[in-house]
């Protein structure tokens, strides 16, 4: 099993982990899946092939591209691992590019916080992580993607081939 940022069982902290990542010059890899997608038996399934692929962590607070400044301070302090700051204004999906305002969200957020930042909301592909990467980010989220993974696939068993085959080509992009 990875060593995730999760509090409970005796593991890290999602804080110790984002250290622990930085002291490696690396970045987070950070799934998201809904309970349910496509049915709680293939979830529960995934949710082991994602652990067992080394995902780092899971946990969200979230900060936009419209959200006031005033307001991603008061997130930026709330918050307990890290900051989630979604890409792109509208509904989550994976997109063909990253929104290039998250270069300048990513510098004003690190100007008022100290805490990790995360983006996801569209991030899909190889390219967008290690763009991502560059621009300074903590981590990368990545969810519907995975989600079609699994609900694209003929079989849930033939989902979750795909899903391992695609977080180890992401996993192993991660700086």
């Amino acid at each position: 099993m990875a060593d995730h940022g999760v509090v409970t069982g005796g593991k890290r902290s999602v804080a110790e982990t984002f250290s622990r990542l930085r002291e490696q010059g690396k970045i987070a890899f950070i799934p998201f899946i809904t309970a349910g997608d496509p049915d709680l038996a293939t979830t529960s399934k995934a949710l082991k092939i994602l652990d067992s692929c080394g995902s780092d962590v899971i946990e969200v607070l979230l900060t936009t591209p419209t959200t006031p400044t005033e307001r991603m301070i008061e997130i930026a302090k709330a918050s307990e691992g890290f900051l989630y700051l979604v890409s792109a204004v509208g509904v989550t999906g994976a997109r063909s590019n990253v929104n290039l305002r998250v270069e300048h969200l990513l510098r004003e957020i690190k100007k008022v916080t100290d805490k990790p930042v995360a983006v996801g909301f569209g991030v899909s592909t190889p390219e967008h992580v290690k763009q991502i990467a560059s621009w300074g980010a903590d981590g990368v989220i990545i969810g519907s993607a995975i989600v079609r993974q699994l609900c694209e696939a003929a079989t849930p068993e033939e989902g979750l081939k795909r899903l391992e085959e695609y977080t180890r080509n992401i996993k192993a992009t991660v700086p």
